[in-house]
């Protein structure tokens, strides 16, 4: 199963949550695309972990994530999704830093912060090359709270990622 292009509002204890700010888009990384002078095309998805968390043994879950794993609605991370739209696609149109991290289930993505409610939010994600060549796709895979230590991590453009994934022909960082 794959990361949705839309998601569908969720009921939780009897209140409706709409999850339409969450459906795919395009942005563009100004001036990086693959013919010198063209914008590098981003179309982002994002996985259900941007508004859920995993499911705790014995407790009630809400949906299925892309793996096939139970998750639980989350308030905090439901209120953060709503801004991270805008976050995102002023990281893409402003090609900003992010970094190579390890997941919990030990895979490479890449992170982005972002401030929100005067907290630090990791922004997960890794890229995919689409078929045209001269695009990608973004897969949000998570947003959660997290202290990260700025100062220890080497961090590279946005589009440097983008473009080794459009180059190698392979998801970046590698799976």
């Amino acid at each position: 199963m794959s990361i949705p292009i839309e998601h569908f509002p969720i009921a939780v204890d009897e209140v409706v949550y709409d999850l339409a700010h969450l459906s795919a888009f395009s942005a563009a990384i100004p001036g990086k695309g693959v013919e010198h002078g063209t914008d590098l095309g981003v179309v982002v998805v994002f996985s259900n972990h941007v508004y859920t968390e995993r499911t705790k043994h014995g407790e009630l879950h809400h949906v299925v994530d892309h793996h096939g794993t139970k998750r639980t609605f989350d308030a905090d991370r439901y209120e953060m999704s709503k801004t991270l739209v805008g976050a995102i696609k002023e990281s893409i149109s402003g090609n900003s830093l992010t970094h190579v991290s390890k997941s919990y289930g030990g895979l490479d993505n890449l992170v982005f912060v972002e401030t929100a409610d005067g907290r630090k939010w990791a922004v997960v994600y890794c890229l995919v090359p689409l078929e045209d060549g001269c695009s990608v796709r973004m897969e949000v895979l998570s947003c959660h709270p997290k202290v990260v230590d700025q100062k220890s991590i080497s961090r590279r453009n946005l589009s440097y990622f983008a473009r080794m994934c459009l180059y190698h022909k392979v998801r970046t960082p590698k799976a």
